[in-house]
């Protein structure tokens, strides 16, 4: 009766090499956006189902509505190089991904219909500059919020536990600007259990490390405090 079985994954890679494995999927609905892409490694997980030669469904292409609403500066930098709306360079940034077959897009009145529809009807695959146009308002917006984050990842170079420090602010900062608690609880969860706020052990390397004077180990804590919070 169904001619056409697939699945919607929220989880981490290792748990993915899994369930690709599992079944002949004709299809694989995963979070994909310029945010989420080096923040909460979706690229792995991307790569993971093309690796199968598994089409792709793109769901939260615009996070939720993050990329959006972006702060004055990441704004600022798209109008001064690009035409698009922030919607339509977020939805072409989704669909420009080799493996996706259909992007989707939560829409909740008729002018968002009515320019979702419009990018896709122009539709132009996203250029050598556009990419990395769009890496950069992704470091923006990394680096904004009550964290100043800018995901230099010199402190990961030298956590001894592997935490994704990096994607643990910029997750939180996010969460601090749209106050959705549900979403970042989604989104965290998908980190590896090593790569989470509570396995910090306080040896401060990454405090020497940080170019921002950051004192990750507190912040960290108080992350994991929040979560904790949220969680129950």
């Amino acid at each position: 009766m169904i001619k056409y079985l697939g699945f919607s994954f929220h989880g981490t890679p290792e748990i993915l090499k899994e369930v690709v494995k599992d079944y002949k999927w004709d299809f694989a609905q995963l979070q994909v956006n310029y945010l989420d892409w080096d923040v909460v490694k979706a690229h792995e997980q991307y790569d993971i189902v093309q690796e199968q030669g598994i089409p792709v469904t793109v769901m939260e292409p615009l996070r939720g509505g993050g990329l959006v609403n972006l702060s004055e500066k990441a704004m600022a930098k798209l109008k001064s190089n690009s035409d698009n709306t922030p919607a339509a360079f977020g939805l072409r940034w989704a669909a420009s991904r080799d493996n996706v077959v259909t992007v989707l897009s939560g829409m909740s009145n008729l002018q968002q219909v009515k320019e979702n529809i419009q990018t896709f009807i122009d539709y132009k695959e996203m250029d050598e500059k556009e990419e990395q146009l769009a890496d950069e308002i992704a470091k923006i917006i990394q680096s904004q919020g009550e964290i100043n984050c800018t995901a230099c990842k010199y402190c990961t170079e030298v956590c001894p536990r592997g935490i994704n420090i990096p994607a643990i602010f910029a997750l939180y900062n996010q969460y601090k600007v749209t106050n959705n608690k549900m979403l970042f609880k989604i989104y965290y969860e998908t980190l590896a259990e090593n790569e989470k706020a509570d396995k910090c052990i306080k040896c401060n390397l990454c405090n020497k490390n940080c170019p921002q004077s950051l004192e990750i180990p507190n912040l960290l804590a108080k992350i994991n405090d929040e979560y904790n919070k949220i969680k129950e």
